[in-house]
């Protein structure tokens, strides 16, 4: 039975990806102190592209609008960041969001450069729920 799933998961997933454009939402540069917030539904990230400045704060706000729990992932984009006094980077790099929850976290991206964010839920990357962070100079 598991395996007659698993091509079944595949072609539906190959299916939608062909079939449906991948739109794209972006949020311009981040000012100091600014609340950036990103909607996480069932499979998307809202805004999918986010520009940040490297050394300036930001609040992420993240807004699990889905039926069910996701998480965002970029253990690289909070490596490169600083946090305030007391914080940390989250465990592992993921931040887990669940139903009708929210999540703030403030943050200073440091390293200039382009990080994948994913939902490393069971299959959800693969359904598109996949976004990317740049910071700029």
């Amino acid at each position: 039975m598991r395996i007659a799933v698993l091509p079944l998961v595949v072609a539906i997933a190959g299916c939608r990806s062909a079939t449906v454009p991948a739109a794209r939402s972006t949020v311009p540069v981040g000012n100091a102190g600014e609340t950036v917030t990103v909607a996480l539904t069932d499979f998307a990230f809202t805004p999918d592209h986010i520009t940040l400045r490297a050394g300036v704060p930001i609040r992420l706000r993240l807004v699990n609008q889905g039926s069910g729990g996701h998480d965002f992932s970029a253990p690289a984009f909070f490596a490169a960041s600083s946090f305030p006094a007391g914080a940390t980077a989250p465990p592992g790099g993921a931040i887990e969001v669940g139903p009708n929850q929210t999540v703030e976290i403030a943050l200073s991206p440091r390293l200039p450069g382009t990080y994948p964010v994913a939902c490393t839920h069971f299959l959800h990357s693969l359904f598109g729920m996949i976004a990317t962070i740049d910071v700029v100079s």
